[in-house]
């Protein structure tokens, strides 16, 4: 019989104490790794969805919140700001890129959010897998987890609710058509509904939901401007025919005054690092508006969450340190059970490093098990949850994925097994054949 057998068979000849150290071992790993994997992906994800964004422009309030609204969409708005107050903003030399967003409203608790063709093109690269862009108000784009979950296709129309969450207001009379799905990208147009600014404003009739971009009157060159841009748009949609549904939307767009027409926030990205030290101040220093820096933002964030994970670690490692205590205790106690087989090898033929070879394997053994057990329902466990966290959150996140950690997470549970095992293999080394015989 080889070594690895005969150490599999002192295994399974005690399945409750080998059970109970595979258990405590598996349970450290898998606080670890979904603690791990959990970091990993939401890491990701800050990234992947503000790595264009230097700046978030949005009503006064918390900088985080603002952050975590208009980039990550998981949180409330802290209200609007007056358009026409960020065109000075937008058309500042060291800006690059200006893109407008209007929250408020959602669908099925996924959320509708005006803004322009540029957020999705330009800010994060997204593509049109089937129809085409909006290309007048009330027409929307869909992100590819929409597409799946609800069902949505092309030429569907729905109805939006006012509020992010659960609503009891529907806008009945204003009716969404879907015109375009994107195709999957992983970032945040995967799990929105967008459309143009012109609709929100169309949808909620002007209506002001929050005056705190109005405190202070828009110059006369800023009125001025937008109005310009207002004349120019008029101007291009006389040469088109408009239905009756165009020419309502038309009508309501131009009984809302610029002066009263709001969004929620401007996401900036600047065209030199000189715009850091310049617009911001800008912003900062008009009345109830701000300005929060991202990657300022999502860091006080991580450092909020590591005591968090540092706790988790910790756990986690006093999990396994119980569950070496466990695997040595057990093997130790089975010594004296298993004096007499030990004595009875010795005289068949085995050496001394043979036995001392087979007490070490067995703790490998049941630690590479405890690992293997801790590693696969580590990965089920967090595609499980993910279900949750896209249910509630709409975020999509995996279990299926590779940590480079589970290679050392491998080496320290062979490492604990090693531990665990040296000394009763010690014991069983220097067992005295002749002795243990003469007792039986």
């Amino acid at each position: 019989m080889s070594l690895l057998k005969l150490s599999w068979k002192n295994i399974i000849t005690k399945p409750l104490s080998s059970g109970l150290s595979i258990l405590l071992l598996s349970s450290g790993i898998i606080i670890i790794l979904i603690t791990l994997l959990t970091f990993k992906q939401i890491e990701e994800k800050f990234k992947s969805n503000s790595s264009n964004i230097d700046l978030v422009i949005g009503a006064k309030g918390s900088r985080l919140q603002l952050v975590l609204c208009n980039i990550f969409h998981v949180d409330q708005p802290t209200g609007n700001i007056l358009y026409a107050r960020t065109k000075s903003i937008s058309k500042h030399p060291f800006v690059k890129m200006a893109i407008p967003l209007s929250l408020g409203d959602s669908y099925n608790s996924y959320r509708i959010v005006g803004t322009s063709n540029e957020y999705i093109d330009s800010l994060y690269k997204g593509n049109i897998s089937k129809g085409r862009h909006w290309k007048q108000p009330m027409e929307v784009v869909i992100g590819s987890s929409i597409n799946k979950k609800l069902g949505l296709n092309i030429n569907d129309e729905f109805i939006g609710n006012h509020g992010i969450g659960e609503s009891i207001h529907s806008h009945d009379e204003f009716k969404y058509k879907v015109v375009g799905i994107l195709k999957q990208n992983n970032t945040v147009l995967d799990n929105l509904i967008l459309t143009s600014l012109e609709s929100v404003w169309i949808v909620h009739g002007g209506d002001s939901h929050s005056k705190k971009g109005s405190f202070e009157l828009l110059s006369q060159s800023e009125i001025d401007s937008i109005n310009k841009e207002q004349a120019h748009h008029e101007h291009n949609h006389e040469h088109h025919h408009h239905s009756e549904k165009d020419n309502t939307y038309e009508n309501i767009l131009q009984k809302i005054d610029v002066k009263d027409r709001e969004i929620t926030s401007l996401l900036v990205k600047y065209s030199s690092p000189r715009g850091k030290f310049t617009v911001p101040a800008m912003a900062n220093n008009s009345e109830g508006i701000m300005a929060a820096e991202p990657s300022i933002e999502i860091q006080q964030l991580i450092e909020l969450l590591l005591p968090a994970i540092s706790v988790m670690k910790s756990m986690a490692l006093l999990v396994m340190i119980i569950a070496a205590l466990s695997m040595f205790i057990a093997m130790f106690s089975s010594l004296k059970d298993r004096k007499y087989e030990i004595a009875l090898l010795r005289v068949s033929g085995a050496s001394s490093k043979q036995v001392f070879t087979t007490i070490i394997f067995e703790g490998m053994l049941i630690s590479v098990i405890g690992y293997l057990f801790g590693l696969v329902l580590s990965h089920l466990g967090m595609e499980i949850f993910s279900g949750y966290l896209s249910e509630n959150y709409h975020y999509d996140f995996t279990g299926w994925i590779w940590l480079d950690t589970s290679w050392y997470l491998l080496f320290g549970a062979l490492l604990i097994g090693i531990i665990s095992a040296i000394y009763p293999a010690i014991v069983a080394y220097k067992t005295d054949i002749s002795e243990t015989l003469s007792k039986k």
